[in-house]
């Protein structure tokens, strides 16, 4: 229950999933991945909204001084993965990198729990706008395996060749495959081949799932 003298801080706007922290040229780099848990969106981004995601991922003392964000759609993060819905399949996801004008050591920077972890950040950039939700042509990603699981061999998953490894690397023990722009619905069919390769080799495709004996 809520201290009636602490501040109802409002609804999540969005969850964040799988932080990686990483030393570069001596700035402290944070990459993961973004969804939204209600009605906003991300867009440029803003200052504010970055080093919001940075203190809820851990990391409250630094500001964020650049930042990159790719939109695409995933079902890995998805709360419906097996819905008739398209749209409650593969959810909107951003690939978010901050970077931060600090040498702090990479593994004590801030949590490296995969999450989710909820934030009420706002992106200033961002206009409610109907038509930003209603894009049938996506990028989208297939993330699967198991934080911190089992290596996984991506040659091992017999992947069509338009199927290639994203530039952001993944988390221990998952693999990110990236399909590319696709049209949607129309191209549900690729998408569910790839996943189910990834579920033949017994890897997780959906954040929900069951984890494998060999991942414990």
């Amino acid at each position: 229950m809520t201290s009636p003298t602490t501040p109802d801080p409002g609804p999540l706007s969005f969850k964040l999933w799988l932080p990686q922290w990483e030393s570069r040229q001596n700035n402290l780099h944070c990459r993961f991945y973004a969804t939204t848990a209600g009605l906003t969106q991300l867009n440029e981004g803003s200052e504010d909204c970055m080093t919001h995601f940075l203190a809820d991922l851990g990391q409250v003392d630094l500001r964020a001084a650049d930042w990159s964000i790719t939109r695409y759609r995933t079902t890995y993060f998805s709360d419906f993965p097996q819905a008739a819905d398209w749209e409650d399949r593969l959810t909107l996801t951003w690939a978010v990198e901050i970077q931060v004008d600090t040498t702090a050591d990479p593994e004590d920077a801030g949590t490296h729990a995969p999450g989710p972890h909820g934030s009420q950040a706002y992106d200033l950039t961002f206009e409610d706008e109907e038509d930003a939700w209603d894009r049938t042509r996506e990028r989208v990603l297939v993330i699967s395996g198991t934080p911190y699981g089992s290596r996984i061999d991506e040659s091992l998953l017999g992947l069509p060749q338009a199927v290639r490894a994203a530039s952001i690397p993944a988390f221990p023990g998952m693999v990110v495959l990236d399909l590319g722009e696709l049209n949607l619905p129309e191209d549900l069919p690729q998408v569910d081949e790839v996943l189910d390769r990834c579920r033949e080799t017994g890897l997780r495709t959906n954040w929900k799932d069951p984890i494998s004996p060999q991942d414990h």
